[in-house]
């Protein structure tokens, strides 16, 4: 689950820190002439940002860039014997959707993307997200198992 952690870390530094700084610039450069509408639009920019970076990863190699700096990747049971292909658009697209388009619903979208991204922790066996349920997939270790 760290690697999880890690993973998504550096793939929200890819997203939210040219988007977040971009949200800065525009917030100041408008400042005093009414500009409330860059705090509404910016997590919907965000998470549909996030899901076309992801999705398109996921589906041509099977792993972000902060997915094979923690070295993990993400398969379903059809695409787990190709070394270096993707998921398919299907399952990567799924995924990304059940995770992050329940956030552009005001109020509860939130809490329920917060719930989707902690879910690995309620399975104890697989550590599947109700994300990756939904898509079929698995997000396996891609570093070599310490001999012993």
């Amino acid at each position: 689950m760290g690697s999880r952690f890690l993973a998504r870390l550096v793939d929200g530094l890819i997203i939210g820190l040219p988007l977040g700084t971009l949200f800065l610039i525009i917030q100041f450069a408008l400042a005093g002439s009414g500009a409330w509408w860059v705090g509404l639009i910016s997590y919907p920019v965000m998470a549909v940002s996030m899901f076309v970076y992801e999705g398109v990863m996921l589906s041509s190699r099977g792993a972000t860039v902060g997915k094979s700096v923690a070295g993990l990747k993400l398969v379903t049971e059809q695409s787990v014997t190709m070394p270096d292909g993707g998921t398919g658009s299907g399952p990567a697209f799924t995924r990304m959707a059940t995770m992050f388009l329940p956030g552009l619903v005001p109020c509860i979208g939130g809490l329920v993307s917060l719930l989707m991204i902690l879910s690995p922790f309620f399975d104890e066996q697989a550590r599947q997200g109700w994300h990756d349920k939904a898509a079929k997939t698995y997000v396996i270790s891609t570093k070599p198992m310490p001999r012993y």
